[in-house]
């Protein structure tokens, strides 16, 4: 529902961000500003800034920025109304009241809610009574403690599991816990359940509320069925945006915690990692990850990484994956892969190697540009040269796809340096291989060979660059010779200017300080010599006449001060 302006206002007027944020960073006081490492990307040095006074948080170093709401969305993973409720819980606000069509759709809503919740408690008591399930989890390393955290269950076979519940088809629809049954020349034969004679794991929102359920088959009788189903989508779920095992996730991959975020595949592949004290593990729902899912993995870490099967399938899914985020990548947003040896997947390794299998894996993750190089340069070999450069064409249209700028062009400069290293034929640049000659063009300029590389265009580029440069610089000095010229000529000391200028350019670069202190190695060095007297140079150019200029008071008190130095020296 749309919300008035003045009531977000007055929630951040209530609510302390660097409160909220101190929940889960550490922040510490910098003058009137609160300073965190940043927990959108990976840093040591504190460049994530909160100003309570203005209510907003920045990173230098990845730009991530936004008020409390926009935190709480992007660290948490909730949603804008979920945000907005839970920050006016805190701040002792009621929600604004709705209008009566949204008071039906949020009714019509919590209804589905409990029929959900209810649908897995029947689910939770079924599996208890059906030991043949419970005997094949086992054996798949899931025991009590894992069943009872992700709520795992058991459809009985048939459609009785959810017969007499008191769930009417219209909200047994609503929930996706019924859906029709398969037509048969072309009529209807009314609703079944969606799970039967399946293992079910709820999926949650990000608040932790369960808004779907996902089913697989067991070893039992389950025919040709498919091994996984989802919840149609709903008023509550959304394939492509959700993420399973998100409200866990959240809070394992904090800096605080993990500081990392997995992407594998399926629900038991997160199930047996959790087993293996890694918490911080999501996955789609059984399909390719989407634009919206990556989304919400960045706004819990800025470097997830996709940990999939290392087989055909797996890499396949793992280069999908890639290019679905290759357009969004940026500062703060990157992608890794980590790829099991041919076969695995993450819920065979844990048991066959434990922890430190997957840990070794994800040691050896890859960089997404490193990933997709391989990927589109893999049996290559001793190709034609057509086939070589269709992939540098194939990699610059990828790279053309990046929005942020400054990162399409280090991909291009990176994917460029390995095509010329790997895969092209040209040849590179030799270390005899004559950059220049010893001639000059029609015109008297300089002329450049013809550069048979890359390699030897971009270092022309740069040599141009450089003698340009070089050519500036000199016509500057020139400019400041004529200048100190007309100085001396209208009557100023040259040596004076000079000293004045270098003064001026210390204070700029180094603050005043450091030339205060060469002053008072001055004064010393006066003491040493003997000399008497104030130091009352001025700091401003005097005239060549040396006659009497006024000096104002800062002048005055400074040659009294250092007059009593001297003083006192010589009384030593």
């Amino acid at each position: 529902m749309a919300l008035p302006a003045s009531f977000l206002d007055s929630i951040r007027a209530r609510v302390t961000l660097s409160g909220v944020i101190g929940r889960s960073l550490k922040v510490t006081k910098a003058g009137r500003e609160y300073k965190a490492c940043c927990p959108f990307h990976g840093e040591k040095t504190p460049s994530f800034t909160i100003n309570d006074e203005k209510g907003f948080y920045h990173c230098f170093g990845c730009g991530a920025h936004g008020d409390v709401i926009r935190w709480m969305i992007d660290s948490t993973g909730m949603t804008f109304i979920d945000a907005v409720k839970e920050l006016a819980a805190e701040a002792g606000l009621d929600m604004p009241a709705p209008s009566p069509q949204a008071v039906e759709k949020a009714r019509s809503v919590e209804t589905v809610r409990e029929a959900l919740d209810q649908a897995q408690a029947v689910y939770v008591a079924q599996l208890e009574q059906a030991g043949a399930v419970m005997e094949y989890l086992a054996r798949r390393g899931i025991g009590p403690g894992e069943i009872q955290d992700f709520g795992i269950g058991y459809a009985r076979g048939g459609d009785g599991s959810l017969r007499g519940r008191g769930i009417g088809e219209r909200v047994g629809q609503a929930a996706g816990l019924l859906v029709p049954r398969e037509e048969v020349g072309g009529g209807s034969l009314g609703l079944r359940e969606l799970l039967w004679d399946r293992i079910t794991i709820p999926i949650h929102d990000a608040r932790g509320r369960i808004i779907g359920f996902g089913g697989r088959v067991w070893p039992g009788r389950n025919g040709s069925k498919p091994k996984f189903v989802n919840s149609p989508d709903s008023e509550l779920f959304d394939k492509g945006r959700t993420l399973f095992n998100l409200h866990r996730a959240a809070r394992a991959s904090r800096p605080q915690a993990a500081n990392r975020l997995l992407v594998v595949e399926g629900y038991f592949d997160v199930v047996a990692l959790h087993s293996a004290g890694i918490s911080e593990a999501v996955a789609p729902m059984g399909t390719a990850i989407t634009e919206a899912q990556l989304e919400r993995c960045w706004r819990l870490h800025h470097r997830p990484i996709l940990l999939l099967d290392g087989d055909a399938a797996g890499r396949k899914a793992a280069m999908r994956a890639c290019l679905t985020a290759l357009p969004m990548i940026g500062p703060g947003r990157e992608l890794a892969v980590a790829l099991l040896a041919d076969g695995q997947d993450p819920d065979e390794l844990v048991r066959a190697g434990g922890t430190a299998a997957i840990e070794a894996v994800l040691q050896d993750a890859t960089p997404m540009h490193r990933f997709v190089f391989d990927e589109m340069a893999q049996g290559l070999g001793d190709a034609a040269p057509e086939q070589s450069a269709s992939i540098w064409a194939e990699l610059s249209e990828l790279a053309a796809q990046i929005r942020d700028g400054d990162t399409m062009a280090e991909y291009l400069a990176v994917w460029r340096a390995r095509y010329e290293r790997e895969l092209s034929s040209v040849p590179q640049v030799a270390p005899d291989e004559a950059l220049h000659t010893v001639r000059r063009s029609d015109d008297g300029d300089y002329a450049f060979p013809d550069a048979e590389s890359d390699s030897a265009r971009h270092l022309i580029q740069i040599v141009r660059r450089a003698l340009k440069m070089r050519e500036e610089r000199r016509a500057i000095t020139e400019e400041l010779g004529e200048l100190m010229k007309w100085a001396e000529v209208i009557g100023f000391n040259k040596t004076q200017l000079g000293a004045v200028i270098r003064d001026i350019e210390s204070d700029i670069a180094k603050g005043p300080e450091a030339r205060e202190e060469a002053e008072m190695a001055r004064v010393l060095y006066r003491r040493t010599l003997g000399i008497r007297g104030p130091m009352n140079e001025a700091m401003l150019p005097s005239l060549i006449d040396v006659r009497p200029r006024q000096i104002g008071a800062g002048g005055k008190r400074k040659a009294t001060t250092m007059a009593l130095i001297d003083a006192g020296a010589m009384r030593i």
